[in-house]
């Protein structure tokens, strides 16, 4: 018999859409899933067979052109408060919901203290996932990057709110340190992890987990024997229209054929006349392009890193935040992408390293290497079968 599973975790594009893959193994074994989540997801949600459970996010939409990228050395400090933000936010509307239906196991994305309080709470045995790198006792993305995480000034330290608000919900800050769910699904491959050797066993390097996505339209090349670069900046941190116009004025009336995904915080309009062999979208079918492309620019997000290693499509790398940045430094390691030399590059300085890409055979050859390792792993498969290993 079907047991009854919660998802809870970050409603960003980049936390949903490696575990629908997973939710639908999961419902096909006939299980039942609340996934919660935004409006401007549910439809994604719900094609897996899940059922949606609404919630209102704090968190900028997408759409909000206001949204600004803090400064690098404030980055951590900023995503944590939003993170304990979001909390406060949803706590309220999500706890009741899953008290009246509870759930045989909570399954929450790191960054949802939400998901976590709820599962401490009610007792409930918990699965904890993430999909960017993990950091413990002997790596983290701040060390790496020897950024000091300092509070803000007039505001207590980050712990000592995280510590503030979980005392008001009736649990012990020392009870939310010591928890420990039954197990940690990193939804990567164990090589895009800096010190991966020294994670335990309770960390599963389950791989990527993707899946068809039916609430996309299709897409195929206007030309297929014209080649392809798709350039995308992710969903948060994208509103970059002076990077879009010299990404316009890079390739227009070259042999390539560009797409564009600019996001929804930048109106096309923005980016002037775009020539026939460039397209401008908020968004497209990244599986579907990828799958045609010969080159990717991009932020550096783990999704796109593992679609485009899948797709065996080199990347060149334009990271806007530190997380993208060791993700960035990463694929440059493993040799399947070079990060771009200029954040403001000129048009023929990014043609021209998109060309010297796609045209150098060790990045082909290192492509090759790490598709046929992505096929070793288990996927939203593994993932599934963890998850079910620990329901009681």
């Amino acid at each position: 018999m079907g047991r009854h599973i919660a998802f809870v975790n970050a409603p960003t594009v980049g936390e949903v859409y490696p575990t629908l893959p997973i939710v639908a193994e999961l419902v096909r074994r006939g299980h039942r899933v609340g996934y919660a989540t935004v409006a401007a997801r549910a439809e994604a949600v719900a094609a897996t067979g899940a059922l949606v459970v609404p919630y209102t996010s704090s968190l900028p939409a997408e759409s909000d052109r206001d949204l600004r990228r803090p400064d690098r050395a404030d980055y951590i400090t900023t995503v944590r408060e939003g993170f304990l933000g979001e909390a406060r936010a949803t706590l309220p509307q999500l706890a009741p919901y899953f008290r009246d239906d509870r759930p045989d196991l909570m399954v929450f994305g790191m960054q949802s203290l939400a998901g976590r309080l709820i599962a401490i709470r009610d007792g409930l045995p918990a699965v904890q996932f993430q999909s960017f790198q993990a950091a413990n006792e002997h790596w983290s993305i701040a060390r790496h990057l020897a950024l000091t995480v300092t509070p803000r000034p007039g505001m207590p330290d980050h712990q000592a709110q995280l510590d503030a608000y979980t005392t008001a919900q009736g649990v012990d800050p020392d009870t939310v340190r010591a928890f420990e769910p039954l197990a940690q699904l990193l939804l990567y491959p164990r090589f895009m992890q800096f010190r991966a050797d020294t994670f335990g066993e309770r960390c599963h390097f389950v791989g990527p987990c993707t899946g068809p996505r039916p609430f996309q339209p299709r897409w195929a090349p206007a030309d297929p024997d014209r080649p392809v670069v798709l350039i995308s900046l992710g969903t948060v941190y994208n509103r970059l229209p002076g990077f879009y116009r010299t990404c316009v004025e890079a390739f227009a009336g070259t042999h390539w054929q560009a797409v564009l995904a600019v996001g929804e915080r930048t109106d096309p309009a923005e980016l002037g006349p775009v020539p026939g062999n460039v397209t401008v979208a908020a968004t497209v079918p990244q599986l579907d392009v990828l799958a045609h492309a010969a080159a990717f620019v991009t932020h550096a997000g783990m999704g796109g890193i593992l679609e485009a290693i899948r797709a065996g499509v080199p990347m060149l790398t334009v990271p806007q935040t530190p997380e993208q940045e060791v993700n960035a430094l990463r694929v440059a390691e493993l040799g399947v992408g070079r990060p771009l030399d200029s954040a403001t590059p000129t048009a023929g300085a990014l043609r021209a390293a998109v060309d010297n890409l796609t045209t150098d055979h060790g990045v082909h050859e290192a492509l090759t290497h790490l598709q046929a390792e992505l096929r070793t792993y288990g996927g939203a498969t593994l993932a599934a079968d963890i998850i079910e290993s620990t329901l009681p």
